[in-house]
C-alpha cells in the first residue's frame, strides 16, 4: 500500500506489512501496529510517538524524526538512513547519546560502519589494450600501489588479456577480474565465456550488468540475475551494476528504477551469497560522458541502495555490502566521492587506463 503526499492524523492497531509512506506528514502517534517491512521516505515524522509497534525491517530514508519517540518497539533489522534525529529517543534514551557512546567506545572507527566494509577500486578497461599494452600498464601500476593495504585493487580486463594480466600481477596486491560471463556452464553459445572458465584461470572478480552490456547487447535484469548466480556458483565475486538513464532521473523515478534492479538482479540470492557481491551504482547518463553525479547525488543513491538491501536482507547484511560509485570517477573528483559514508569505492572506466590517475583514485580511497 502506498501513501504519498498526504497528511495522516492517526495510525492505531493497524496491521499492514510493506506499507510505503512517501513525502507525507504524520501528525500522530502510532500504537500497537504491525508495520513490518514498511518504508517511510522523505516523510515528516516530527514529534511522532511509536508505541509497542512491530517495525522489523522497516526503512526510514531522509525522514524528519526530530523529537520522535519509540517505546517498546521491535526494531530488528530496521534501517534509519540520512534522517534528522534531533531530540529523538528510543525507550527514553536519546539517540544522540547512543551515538556519542558508540563513537567514544569505537574511536578507531571514525566513519562507523564504513570502516568495517572493504573499500574496492576496480578498473573496467572495456575494449582497450593489447596484451603487450596490458602488461606495460600493470607493470607500471603495481609499483605505484605496492604499499596499499586497506583498499582492494582490481583490474577488470578484456578476455584476451586475462592470462597476461594474471601473470603480470602474480604475487602482488592487484586482483584480476573479467568484464562479463555467460550464465550457462557450457554449450552452444558461440563467442561466450562461462564463469567456470574464468574461475579455472584464477580470475577473482567479474563485472555484470554494466550499462553498455544492457544497452548494446540486450542484457536484462533476468539475465544479470542468472549471470550473478552462475558467477557465485563458480566462486567468483560479482560486481553488479545498477543505474538510471538520464530520462529516468529527469522523470524523478531514480529510486523506483534502482529498487527494481536490486530486487530483480539479486532475486533468489541468499544473504550469505549477497555478502560476496559488490554493487556498483553507475548513473547511465554519467558513463563515458564526462558528466559526473555530484558527491551528494552519489551518496543519496548509494544510501538508498543500502536502505533497499536492509529492507530485503536486514540492516546487518546491508551494512556489510561494498557499494561503489561508477560514473566517470577520476583523479580530480575521487576524494570527494569516496569521502561519503555510503560510497565504498569506485568502478573506474577511462581513468583506470592511466596508471598515475588510477593510483590517485586508489590513494583517495585509502584516505577516505
Amino acid at each position: 500500500m502506498n501513501i504519498i503526499n498526504e497528511k495522516i492524523s492517526l495510525i492505531s492497531e493497524c496491521s499492514s506489512e510493506d506499507l510505503r509512506i512517501e513525502r507525507s506528514r504524520l501528525c500522530c502517534d502510532i500504537e500497537e501496529s504491525t508495520l513490518e517491512g514498511s518504508a517511510f521516505i522523505r516523510t515528516q515524522l516530527k514529534g511522532a510517538g511509536f508505541v509497542e509497534n512491530d517495525i522489523r525491517g522497516a526503512g526510514f530514508l531522509q525522514c524528519d524524526l526530530s523529537g520522535a519517540s519509540l517505546e517498546k518497539c521491535d526494531l530488528t533489522g530496521a534501517a534509519i538512513v540520512n534522517c534528522r534525529l534531533d531530540g529523538m529517543t528510543i525507550d527514553g534514551v536519546s539517540v544522540h547519546e547512543m551515538m556519542d557512546f558508540y563513537k567514544n567506545n569505537h574511536k578507531e572507527n571514525k566513519t562507523m560502519n564504513k570502516a568495517t566494509r572493504k573499500a574496492i577500486i576496480a578498473g573496467n578497461w572495456k575494449m582497450n589494450k593489447t596484451r603487450p599494452e596490458a602488461k606495460a600498464l600493470l607493470d607500471e601500476l603495481k609499483g605505484m600501489v605496492a604499499d596499499v593495504k586497506s583498499v582492494e585493487i582490481v583490474a577488470c580486463v578484456p578476455f584476451t588479456n586475462l592470462e597476461t594480466a594474471l601473470a603480470a600481477t602474480e604475487g602482488t596486491n592487484i586482483r584480476i577480474g573479467a568484464e562479463n560471463c555467460h550464465f550457462e556452464k557450457s554449450g552452444a553459445f558461440t563467442g561466450e565465456i562461462s564463469a567456470d572458465m574464468l574461475a579455472e584461470m584464477g580470475v577473482e572478480y567479474v563485472v555484470l550488468g554494466h550499462s553498455e552490456r544492457r544497452q548494446y547487447f540486450a542484457e536484462t535484469d533476468e539475465t544479470v540475475n542468472k549471470r550473478t548466480k552462475a558467477a557465485l556458483a563458480a566462486g567468483l565475486k560479482p560486481i553488479v551494476c545498477v543505474g538510471e538513464l538520464l530520462w529516468e532521473r529527469e522523470c524523478n523515478i531514480t529510486e523506483e528504477v534502482i529498487a527494481r534492479q536490486i530486487k530483480l538482479d539479486f532475486f533468489g540470492i541468499e544473504a550469505d551469497d549477497l555478502k560476496k557481491c559488490v554493487i556498483a551504482y553507475e548513473p547511465v547518463w554519467a558513463i563515458g560522458t564526462g558528466k559526473t553525479a555530484t558527491a551528494d547525488q552519489a551518496e543519496e543513491v548509494c544510501a538508498f541502495i543500502r536502505a533497499t538491501l536492509a529492507k530485503l536482507y536486514g540492516a546487518d547484511v546491508a551494512e556489510a555490502i561494498t557499494i561503489q560509485y561508477g560514473g566517470s570517477m577520476n583523479a580530480a573528483n575521487a576524494a570527494e566521492l569516496v569521502s561519503k559514508k555510503n560510497v565504498d569505492g569506485g568502478l573506474i572506466g577511462g581513468a583506470s587506463l592511466k596508471a598515475a590517475d588510477f593510483t590517485t583514485i586508489i590513494k583517495a580511497a585509502e584516505n577516505g
